[in-house]
């Protein structure tokens, strides 16, 4: 069965990351992706999860409910409007960018890494893009290429975080795209990740095996659901510019002043 040996596959690589820590923490959204890692996470360490929020967004609401749901120890990382700017410089001079979807995304993984008080964090990073998880694939002309390139993108701004991980003293480890589980997903058909009917089809039936409730919620993408996006949006308005202008002169005032 497929999500038997994906299953046994994570499993692998989660043991495999860990290497011994006695406690871990893991960047919780409630989302399908971070309750897998988190649930067999436990089954090798003490797990801490963290979730980044801003006041009033779906996780700060939410994400509480459902790591209890989960019975896992969960601390809210909250973000405040006078901070923000400041992480997403940090955020672009990591990434090399300043594009704002791409920092809104990693803005979360950040704060959490720089928050988290355990020497190792899993994140879900590549989960997406091995099994099917955005919309866009659905109705791609050739979603397998664009699954490969994104997860190329992906395993490039991974290893940006992971450096700003060590110059922390600290490590990260992202278990879904070790090789073993590139290459499964690679031989996997299509419509064990996307098809018409959902996504991550196979993800959903692995957290099945876990007994996660997790199975079926939908994907709200991490810069919606923490209200990092929102909150940089209104930033801009408030400084007169558009969402681009704004993160592009803070990434150039970052650049001035290193």
């Amino acid at each position: 069965m497929e999500a038997t040996e994906a299953l046994g596959l994570l499993r692998k690589s989660v043991e495999t990351a860990v290497s011994g820590e006695a406690v871990l923490s893991v960047a919780y959204s409630g989302g399908l992706d971070s309750s897998i890692l988190a649930a067999i996470s436990k089954e090798f360490a003490n797990v801490r999860c963290y979730t980044c929020v801003v006041r009033g967004s779906f996780d700060e609401r939410n994400v509480k409910g459902r790591a209890d749901s989960e019975s896992l120890d969960l601390t809210l990382v909250e973000l405040t409007e006078e901070e923000i700017p400041g992480i997403v410089r940090e955020v672009s001079d990591t990434l090399g960018t300043s594009n704002p979807m791409q920092l809104a995304y990693t803005v979360p993984v950040l704060a959490v890494l720089k928050r988290s008080r355990e020497r190792l964090m899993l994140a879900g990073h590549g989960a997406d893009e091995l099994f099917g998880g955005y919309a866009k694939y659905i109705s791609a002309q050739n979603p397998e290429k664009m699954m490969a390139d994104d997860l190329d993108k992906m395993l490039r701004e991974s290893e940006s975080i992971s450096k700003a991980a060590r110059a922390m003293g600290k490590r990260v480890a992202f278990p879904f795209v070790n090789n073993e589980l590139i290459e499964f997903s690679r031989l996997l058909p299509l419509d064990r990740k996307v098809s018409t009917s959902g996504r991550k089809i196979l993800l959903r039936e692995v957290a099945e095996l876990l007994s996660l409730p997790s199975r079926n919620r939908p994907k709200k993408a991490a810069q919606y659901s923490s209200g990092i996006l929102k909150e940089m949006k209104k930033l801009a308005k408030s400084e007169g510019a558009s969402l681009s202008e704004w993160t592009s002169s803070l990434a150039e005032e970052h650049q001035r002043s290193s």
